[in-house]
């Protein structure tokens, strides 16, 4: 052999799907058998290791149904044929929240330790893009390298081999495959490897190179060794050996080269597709996975730490089970949409079983809390209403709530009688008799009456506090606030205010004015419609589009004002092309109805919006777009544990097909929650729940992609995609689903600020988005929820009227969670400065006297430091730009 050759190492592995143009039923059954195969392949020595695709949900569903073959499938995972882990899932990165990453990580390296060694490294075989957090993740639970494919361009880095950065000082050593990970079929079909080689070389600075052998669910390749020693004899240049990516990084450490640095996000299609407008794509979903993380994060797992403090248990194993349902929902492809509509069906139901589990253990815990509280029927009280605070800051937000009372007359009070003003939206007489085909029949005595209110109340960190709801007499009687139409045909202008700002409508554009910067932003708000011409991966404009803007002439008005409490309602219908072709042709013979509120409450909360559509067309892309006042050259999103800044108007935007790059570099952008533009006077964000997509237009235009509706898979030739259809590029598979026919909603907010600060806004989205949680103690209406209807005991003892717990006191630090360990021994805590400076003294951690210590630990729960005692303060110190740290108290 040459000593001159350089190295190829042969990487036997699956990439497995969970799911995509076929179900995951579907696929578990070549799973079974496959495994069968693949452990007969190792034990016969037929090939040396093997790489099962570095997630363990497959395994679960492996001995689930072959239990028999535990022992085997463990024996080959100690001896280090069986690869494993460290994922439960192949995770998209850009819009699964960090939360949910980091229990995806810990989580995999968790079951796989139960047979043996997991492999520490980030491998991400097919992922749409590589986070800008993921090195500080990655080290955040053990890992130190990551391999792989899409994302990373020449521009950020010449070489294959780099050491990936962030800005707290966490490093990861990279390797990106070449082509993808499943060229290596080559050596099993052609005697001469010297193309591919080559190919693989391509980029590279080492001489140790990896060849990805594997594909979509390919079945193991049985004959390595053979072929590989007839590879070898036909080549001088290169020396072909079977391998892993342990050996391949062992090896590469063995050559002492100075690998360059890189920081930042990966999202480049230079060399590879990354699909840069999946992020829109089945937004049914992606509305949905929103819901159940914020949930999950903010709510019930909080919920849980303060319930555990009255003697109640946090259910640790119900608590994985619902995050294991949504994190299959996180891989790459079940999380882009980019499946058949069989598939996403399930995808879909795997949300319903998510939400529910998740939705009925917050009811039954603030039921079990509230009904454990004495007896609200003394002195005049006829009721006691206990709100809940998942948050560990205090707050005295909006609350919106249903009132179920006998009367149609009632009053609010603290719980020491004092007054408590609201405003009533609505209100209806609800019969709670048995039900009759004949309402006449219906008995009067039963009826009861369920009133919509809003109203300002103080509520503790992590805590609860109770007010009551008092019968009235009839001169107490309750104004509801009307909702008065208004004609914007007769009227020069609709408008609504606050202290803070006023938001107008004449001719049929949208004014707000800002009294405290005496900034108006004119036609600032506005819906556009386009056609698209794509896929399920990707929009691409049709050939002969037509852009709609769809303003407000010819719409309905009404308003509904309060003390606390003012919206706008505005709906209409507006006609659209039916689809593609009526487009081209310029012809409106389609229509979306909407409907959309815009409300105000206070001066310090931001505008807030709720848009409904009934979407009645097809192949055509709805977006919100907010028009900033200001210019600016980047926008601002917020990333897992952060935010990034991205340029308006890309690098190779106009040149990438003369650049040879795979798909055009929009400014088109994935977001988790939020979306900014600021320049050194002002600062705009839109906060959202659910949607996951803004592009930047021109004139400083943030357009929010509402949703997009499409009818296939993947389709051939996009305007932004040239070349082979993306999924299945042999058949073209309809998605009539994913045009999205129908109902379908969104809420946003609107914050303006003097300056942009990271950690305020991820706060205000956190005070915005998360729920307080209401409870009547209350007999007349059994179906609040589902669990409502059921019986229950109270606890043992009673629970006081008011409790406050774990206090976060920062302005510095934004939360992560809050929730029980996985021990069971404590409370984890998790923050993270999401500024690019370090915060020398961030606040401090107020704990119930019930904790006497407190301990650092990693992202797997695992110590960092010494515990120490605490004593009801502690103080938060240094941290570094853009770091998470772990904490758990006992």
């Amino acid at each position: 052999m040459d000593k001159t050759a350089k190295t190829c190492h042969v990487i036997p592995h699956t990439h497995w799907d969970f799911e995509w143009y076929f179900s995951t039923h579907e696929s578990l059954i070549q799973l079974i058998y496959h495994m069968d195969e693949v452990m007969t392949a190792l034990e016969t020595g037929q090939t040396q290791t093997y790489l099962l695709d570095g997630q363990l949900s497959i395994v679960e569903d492996y001995l689930a149904h072959c239990p028999e073959h535990t022992e085997r499938f463990t024996r080959l995972v100690q001896d280090g044929k069986l690869i494993i882990g460290p994922w439960y899932s192949q995770t998209d990165q850009l819009i699964i929240s960090g939360e949910s990453i980091v229990r995806n990580l810990a989580m995999g390296m968790q079951i796989g330790a139960q047979f043996g060694p997991v492999m520490k490294i980030g491998y991400v075989p097919d992922s749409f893009g590589q986070s800008i957090d993921m090195p500080k993740i990655y080290r955040g639970v053990g890992i130190d390298k990551t391999v792989f494919w899409r994302g990373l361009s020449t521009d950020v880095c010449p070489t294959r081999e780099f050491i990936w950065t962030c800005e707290d000082g966490s490093q990861v050593r990279g390797y990106n495959i070449k082509n993808g990970y499943f060229v290596g079929s080559y050596v099993m079909d052609f005697d001469d490897p010297t193309p591919l080689c080559q190919q693989a070389e391509e980029g590279t600075l080492a001489n140790n190179i990896a060849i990805p052998l594997g594909g979509d669910q390919r079945y193991v390749d049985k004959e390595i060794a053979s072929r590989l020693a007839v590879c070898n004899q036909s080549t001088a240049d290169y020396e072909l050996v079977e391998s892993s990516y342990d050996q391949l990084f062992k090896a590469l450490d063995a050559e002492g080269r100075d690998w360059p640095t890189i920081s930042g996000e990966l999202i480049d299609g230079q060399v590879s597709k990354i699909h840069r407008s999946i992020y829109s794509s089945r937004y049914d979903h992606k509305f949905f996975n929103d819901k159940i993380e914020r949930r999950l994060c903010y709510q019930l797992e909080p919920l849980m730490v303060m319930a555990a403090q009255h003697g109640i248990k946090p259910k640790r194993t119900l608590l994985d089970q619902v995050w294991k349902v949504l994190m299959r929902n996180h891989a790459h492809d079940s999380a882009g949409g980019c499946n058949t509509d069989k598939t996403n069906k399930i995808i879909l139901a795997r949300y319903e079983q998510a939400d529910q589990m998740s939705g009925s253990a917050v009811d039954y815990l603030v039921r079990k809390l509230a009904d454990s509280q004495p007896q609200a029927a003394q002195g005049g009280i006829d009721g006691r209403i206990t709100l809940f605070n998942t948050l560990p800051f205090g707050r005295e937000p909006l609350i919106q709530m249903s009132i179920a009372t006998e009367q149609p007359h009632f009053v609010l009070q603290d719980i020491n009688g004092h007054p408590i003003a609201f405003d009533v939206l609505a209100q209806e007489p609800i019969y709670r008799g048995s039900i009759q085909r004949d309402p006449s029949q219906n008995d009067p005595s039963l009826y009861y009456y369920q009133t919509q209110v809003a109203f300002y109340y103080a509520l503790p960190p992590s805590g609860f506090v109770s007010i009551q709801v008092r019968d009235a007499q009839v001169e107490e009687a309750l104004t509801v606030c009307a909702l008065t139409p208004c004609d914007a045909t007769t009227q020069s202008e609709i408008s609504i205010s606050n202290d803070r700002y006023q938001l107008s409508v004449k001719d049929g554009q949208i004014t707000l004015f800002d009294h405290q910067l005496q900034q108006a932003w004119p036609n600032c708000l506005t819906l556009l419609d386009m056609g698209d011409d794509g896929d399920t991966y990707d929009y691409s404009p049709p050939a002969q589009d037509w852009l709609l803007t769809l303003d407000w002439r010819e719409s309905r008005f009404s308003v509904q004002q309060g003390q606390h409490l003012q919206t706008l309602f505005i709906e209409g219908e507006w006609a659209l092309p039916q689809d593609l072709t009526a487009r081209a042709e310029r012809l409106c013979n389609g229509h979306m109805g909407y409907s959309l509120a815009i409300s105000l409450s206070d001066a310090a909360s931001p505008l807030t919006m709720r848009v409904e559509l009934d979407n009645q067309v097809d192949d055509h892309r709805v977006q919100l777009v907010v028009s900033a006042p200001f210019n600016t050259e980047t926008s601002w999103s917020d990333t897992p544990f952060g935010v990034v800044e991205r340029a308006n108007t890309p690098a190779h935007l106009h040149d990438w097909r003369e650049a040879g790059w795979k798909e055009e570099p929009s400014p088109i952008y994935p977001m988790l929650h939020m979306a900014n533009l600021h320049n050194d006077e002002m600062s705009l964000t839109v906060l959202a729940k659910g949607v996951k997509e803004y592009e930047m237009r021109a004139d400083n235009q943030l357009a929010l992609t509402l949703f997009r509706g499409v009818g296939w898979l993947g389709k051939p030739d996009l305007q932004r995609r040239p070349g082979i259809a993306s999924g299945q590029q042999f058949k073209y598979i309809p998605t009539p689903d994913s045009q999205l026919r129908g109902p379908i909603e969104a809420e946003f907010a609107v914050v303006i600020d003097r300056q942009f600060d990271a950690a305020a806004i991820q706060r205000a989205w956190q005070q915005y988005a998360v729920d307080v949680l209401p409870y009547q103690a209350q007999s007349l209406n059994q179906f609040t929820n589902t669990l409502k209807y059921f019986v229950m005991h109270p606890l043992t003892h009673k629970v006081a009227d008011h409790a406050q717990g774990i206090t976060l006191q920062s302005d510095e630090l934004v939360l992560s969670a809050l929730k029980p360990t996985m021990s069971g021994d404590g409370v984890l805590i998790r923050v993270y400065n999401p500024s690019s400076q370090t915060v020398a003294s961030a606040g401090e951690l107020h704990l119930p006297m019930a904790f006497r210590e407190m301990v650092e630990v990693n992202l797997c729960e695992h110590p960092v430091a010494t515990p120490v005692v605490c004593l009801g303060t502690v103080p938060l110190v240094h941290f570094k730009p853009k770091q998470i740290r772990s904490f758990i108290v006992r």
